[in-house]
Parts: C-alpha cells; structure tokens; sequence
C-alpha cells in the first residue's frame, strides 16, 4: 500500500472530509490532496500531523506501506531508512532460514532415498519350518520322513509300509518366521505333536524399505518446492 492510499483509508474510517482532516492536522488541504495522490514528499513532521489528526502515529501509518514504495518514495526520510533497514534485516533472515529449511528437508530426503535403496539394512532372514502331519505319542519325530528311519529299525519293506499307511494322515504346514529354532522343533496338539523341520531360509526385503523411499521423495519434492517459495517470496527484490 502506498501513504497516500493509506492516508485516505484511515481518513475515509475516521469519516472526515479532506477539508477537516487539512484543519485538524494543521496543513492545507491542497496539499493533503497531493499526499493523497502521492504527488507530494512529505517529511516526517508532517506525516506525524497527518497521524495524530487521525488518532494513530507515523510509524503505525509507515509500517503498514510496501516495503518496496518506502524504499522508493520514502527512504530519504532518517526514520523511514531506519524501519526499512530493520524490515530487510527480517526479511534476509526469514529468507536466511528458509533456504536452510529447503535444504535440509532435500538432505533428509536424499538420505531416506538412498538408506531405502540400501541393500541389507532393512532386510532380515526368515525361516521357513515343515512339519507333514501329526505325530502320536508312541512315533519318533522323524515319523513322516521318506527316507529310512534309524529309530525304527526298518527295512526296506517296512519304510514303504510306513509310507504308504501315512498317505492319509498327511497335513502339512509351512511356518514362516523371523527366529531361528534351530533344525527342528516340536509343537503339542494335545497328546500329539507336530515336529517342524527347518527346510528353507532366505533374506526378505522390510516394508520400511518402500517407506523410507516413499518419504524420502515426499521430503525431496517439498524442500524444492520451499526453497522456489523462499526464492519467489522472500528474496530481496532490486
């Protein structure tokens, strides 16, 4: 906003004429109708009498203007340089510390792209346990294995008997988990049990992975995008 803008504002608040408002701050009205057409360069006084007749002061009236109209317009006044050296200081240090925001969000973000794409750190082994059925009480774990069980005693007549008679009870299950249990475990189901045999074990890829890839471009989109508005918005202009 412009002074003269400024002034006819609180004027036309204040419902007073050009007339009055000329009495009550003790200038011509002539010459408030060139400050309000900004065809005049007023000095500090005069602006303070402008002020007081409207109830407010100068610097009130001052800091509301565009930085860039006091610089322009009113920056041969000692207290106008004044507020617009403090008005650039807080814009170079807003504009200071959004530069450092953008940049340490592209940071973060560059960094959360490439520990995503890092192989091994959000991974772990899994282990994958079969058992082939239920086992009662009176049968070793090895019960529902193929080969010859030492156990047993068997020969080779009684290995295919035993297989061919666990045809019917068989009921396999995989577990999958993220402990080691050793080459094989027992679980009871009541008088039975269910021995799980470790029969694979490979790396698998976390879900934080994908998270850490998916911020990491959430924050490299929103630094560029600060720091354009920082550029944009908050630099000095000349």
């Amino acid at each position: 906003m412009k002074l003269g803008e400024k002034i006819k504002q609180l004027r036309q608040q204040a419902d007073l004429t050009q007339p009055e408002l000329a009495q009550k701050a003790g200038i011509e009205q002539s010459y408030l109708s060139k400050l309000e057409n900004d065809k005049a360069a007023p000095s500090f006084d005069v602006i303070s009498k402008v002020a007081q007749a409207l109830n407010t002061d100068a610097m009130s009236i001052i800091e509301s203007l565009d930085n860039g109209y006091l610089q322009e317009h009113l920056s041969h006044l000692p207290e106008v340089a004044v507020n617009v050296a403090s008005k650039q200081r807080e814009q170079l240090e807003r504009m200071r510390k959004g530069y450092i925001a953008g940049a340490f969000a592209i940071v973060i973000g560059i960094a959360l792209v490439i520990l995503g794409n890092s192989h091994g750190i959000f991974s772990e082994m899994v282990y994958q346990y079969e058992s082939r059925g239920l086992i009662k009480p009176s049968e070793v774990n090895a019960h529902f294995s193929t080969g010859t069980v030492t156990e047993y005693q068997e020969n080779a007549d009684q290995r295919h008997e035993r297989i061919r008679a666990n045809k019917p009870r068989l009921d396999e299950q995989l577990l999958m988990v993220t402990t080691y249990r050793g080459e094989g475990f027992v679980e009871y189901y009541g008088q039975d049990r269910r021995y799980f045999k470790l029969v694979d074990q490979r790396t698998q890829e976390s879900g934080m992975k994908s998270l850490c890839i998916v911020f990491g471009f959430i924050f490299l989109t929103s630094g560029g995008f600060y720091l354009g508005y920082v550029f944009r918005f908050l630099a000095p202009r000349t």
